[in-house]
This record gives C-alpha cells, structure tokens and sequence, in this order.
C-alpha cells in the first residue's frame, strides 16, 4: 500500500543554477503519524558544495508530528520500501510524469539490533550501496551515502505562524499587517524544529548519470519519493 508521496522539481541548466520546488509535509493525519517509519517528511535535491559533477538526494521520515517534540529513534523497518523517482523533461521541456529513474532503499536487522541498508539505483554508484547505518557508505565508483538519525533540516516558525493566524481575528493594525505585528521582526529566528531528529537517508549521485546534457544543455528534471509498506 502506498503510503506517502512528495513531489519536487529541481532545473539544471548548463551552469547548474535554477529554481526548485519546495514542499514539506508536517504534522500529518492521525494515520500516517501511526506509521512513523512510512511517513515521509521531506525531499531535498541540491547539487554539492564539494563536487559540482554530483547531486545530492536525501528522503526523510520518521518525525514528530508536533513543532519543538523530539524523536531519537532510528526507524529499522525491512517492510518499507523507499523510492526516489527521477523523471527528465522531454525535448519539449514538458514532463510525462513517469521516472526515467528510480533509486530504492530498504532497510534490514541482524536480530543483534544493528541495522543495515541497501540503496539501489544510484545514478553513477556503479552498483548497489550497502552497509550499517549511522555510517558513510561509499560506492565503487566513490559516490557517498549515508542512513540514520540527523536533526530535521527543515526550518519552520510555529509560534510565529500561529502568531499570524491569531492576529487575523482581529481588527487589521494600523498600517496593516507588519511582520512586526507577528513579533517576528525584533526577534531571533526561531526553528521549531531544531534538535528534533529525524531519520534520513542521503545519496550523492551522478550529475551527468541524472541529467546527461544534449547539446551542451541539460534537461530539467522531475522528483517525487514514496514510500510502501510490504505485506
């Protein structure tokens, strides 16, 4: 049963620059947050800051539904399979939604509780990427991956968001409505989800493998990760 879905696309021209579409999925319904090893959080692409010619993928899961509440658990469940999908954009610059490629992960135990990962797929890896998790992992062709606990990378201000909400039932201020109005402009900023944790598993790939150029022009590319849960 497919659990989760989260759709990014990231543009790559010939100087690797562009924009990206950026999407989170937070404080989920009562059924996803009952499956906290299936519940996708986030999906980041971005090119390395060491190496120009690789892209970096990560898939995160496994959160606290709540801002500021704290998980420490590093989700070892061999029944989810985890799927980055990676579509390129035709000719005409337009998708078909359908992966060009798909990069899967699974997780296993040795019954001694350690756990280990396989992630197969990875464009440019030469193979599969296999080991314990909480551990860099290196491919034969030398690309990275990593599977295990890190702190949640995604940023967001719940107090000043329920803030904003509050201050709509009210009568606007004078002038309107300031971002000091929130008290979001004299204050830090504040990361409700700092120190949080989350499990993710992160892969550098191939950029010319993902996104080959044709005529000194590379495609955009589409991506989207899901997650299923084996019977």
């Amino acid at each position: 049963m497919i659990r989760k879905l989260l759709l990014a696309s990231v543009l790559f021209p010939l100087a690797l620059t562009g924009g990206a579409a950026i999407a989170a999925d937070h404080a989920e319904s009562p059924g996803a947050d009952a499956d906290p090893a299936a519940d996708l959080a986030d999906v980041f692409l971005f090119i390395s800051p060491e190496n120009p010619n690789r892209l970096v993928g990560s898939i995160t899961f496994g959160g606290r539904p709540a801002p500021r509440s704290r998980t420490d658990v590093v989700y070892c469940d061999p029944k989810v399979i985890y799927v980055l999908n990676i579509g390129r954009a035709t000719a005409a610059g337009t998708f078909t939604n359908q992966p060009t490629l798909k990069v899967t992960a699974r997780f296993a135990g040795d019954g001694l509780g350690r756990c280990g990962i396989k992630i197969e797929g990875v464009p440019g890896a030469g193979g599969n990427i296999m080991g314990a998790t909480e551990t860099v992992l290196t491919s034969s062709t030398g690309l990275r991956a990593f599977a295990g606990r890190r702190n949640d990378p995604f940023f967001f201000d719940a107090e000043g968001y329920n803030g904003m909400i509050a201050a709509f039932a009210n009568p606007p201020p004078a002038g309107g409505y300031l971002v000091n109005a929130f008290g979001l402009g004299s204050r830090p900023r504040r990361d409700s989800f700092a120190n949080r944790n989350i499990t993710a598993i992160v892969f550098e790939m191939d950029v010319n493998a993902v996104a080959p150029a044709v005529n000194g022009v590379r495609p955009k590319i589409q991506a989207w990760a899901t997650t299923a849960r084996r019977p």
